[in-house]
């Protein structure tokens, strides 16, 4: 269990104590009139929530203190006003979250729930990262990411995981933790029969034999762990049974691809916190570029090493009075690979069969096998290292 403190010195917000109760049941709640050092546990999820009768500063203050010393606090500000200087001074800082003093109080409560579970997440990450840390690596895990719907994620991850399959040899899964509109199905031309709500049911005796048996082959030699065909069943997938998962397809395959639903939730999370590389996928309208900004300085702030995360501009070849140059500026990063628009695409996705195997000539499927002998070399640099 972890702790919730409501920073609020004059008692003012004390009503918002109940709703926090409720939404959180899993955590105590408190009040405090400051921050003080139990805040700040190495071992303990802790939100700490500033109250409008608190100075923001204090927020922001905590936020450098928990990313200084290292511990499971997260904190949201509740602010009187939202001026573009304060947000901007609170996300450098690592403040999770700002929100204004006339938001209800559930709407506040949701934002406090979803720092809470944000820590929870890394913690079982970190608690799993900590019991593995000498045993084999494994195979490789890529994670296909994007704040923003649209931009060809699920596209992008299923030619990814046929040509790491098919023409590059390689023992590939590919997991869709969209788990409520998972896609990965329709985009390979699969019926699910059995889906990751099943794993997630046995969890308590899964093997590698349990999990084969619940993985749907393409003919590709792609193996996949589709997504609930119920978008109600994804509650039963937890960040804890997820991270199980991964760690298991890890050590059964040379590659393991994971397409994510376009948000940063503790699942998403889950699936970062134990990539080996990240793609993270734009394209050329000032949306997608703007929602690419934020998640690479979110991701930043969240510890994930730069290196690891890699842009891929989709359909780069668009005339938009946009350069791709002008995108590396306004992302604040280098883009990685290139993908050009090609009509063989929604060709290729209303078929059911990936452009690698649909248009294997295409510009298209030729750079997103660039992508895939990128990760494959990298595979291959990882058993050599270890051999």
């Amino acid at each position: 269990m972890g702790f919730i403190t409501v920073v609020d010195p004059t008692g003012a917000y004390r009503d918002i104590l109940g709703e926090l109760r409720a939404t959180c049941a899993d955590a105590e709640v408190r009040s405090a009139s400051l921050v003080d050092d139990s805040c700040f546990s190495p071992h303990v999820p802790h939100v700490v929530l500033i109250a409008p009768t608190a100075s923001y500063v204090i927020g922001i203050e905590a936020a450098r203190t928990a990313a200084a010393v290292g511990s499971y606090t997260s904190v949201v500000v509740i602010s009187p006003e939202l001026s573009t200087e304060m947000l901007r001074t609170a996300m450098k800082a690592g403040v999770a979250d700002v929100v204004s003093a006339t938001d209800s109080r559930a709407d506040i409560s949701r934002s406090v729930r979803e720092a809470y579970d944000t820590l929870v997440a890394r913690q079982l990450v970190a608690i799993s990262h900590s019991e593995s840390a000498e045993g084999p690596t494994g195979g490789r895990l890529v994670t296909i990411f994007s704040t923003k719907g649209g931009v060809g994620k699920t596209v992008l991850a299923t030619n990814l995981g046929v040509a790491l399959s098919k023409v590059l040899g390689l023992r590939t899964a590919i997991v869709d933790l969209d788990l409520q509109f998972g896609d990965v199905g329709i985009m390979l031309g699969l019926t699910p029969e059995r889906t990751i709500t099943d794993v997630a049911a046995d969890i308590e005796r899964l093997d590698a034999d349990l999990l084969s048996g619940h993985m749907t082959k393409h003919d590709s030699g792609l193996d996949v762990l589709l997504a609930p065909t119920r978008p109600e069943d994804a509650e039963t997938v937890t960040t804890g049974r997820i991270s199980r998962i991964l760690s298991l397809l890890r050590e059964m395959y040379d590659v393991v691809v994971v397409d994510t639903a376009a948000t940063l939730d503790e699942i998403v999370l889950t699936a970062l916190d134990r990539s080996d590389s990240v793609y993270a996928l734009t394209m050329m309208d000032v949306a997608s570029i703007k929602n690419m900004r934020i998640s690479l300085q979110k991701l930043k702030q969240l510890g994930y090493d730069d290196s690891a995360v890699r842009v891929v501009l989709n359909r780069a070849d668009s005339k938009v009075w946009l350069e791709p140059q002008e995108v590396e500026r306004a992302v604040g990063s280098a883009i990685f690979a290139r993908i050009p628009s090609d009509r063989v695409v929604p060709r290729s996705v209303n078929k059911g069969r990936p452009v690698v195997l649909d248009e294997p000539k295409s510009d298209v499927a030729k750079a997103m096998v660039a992508i895939a002998r990128t990760v494959a070399a990298s595979t291959q640099e990882v058993a050599t290292h270890v051999a």
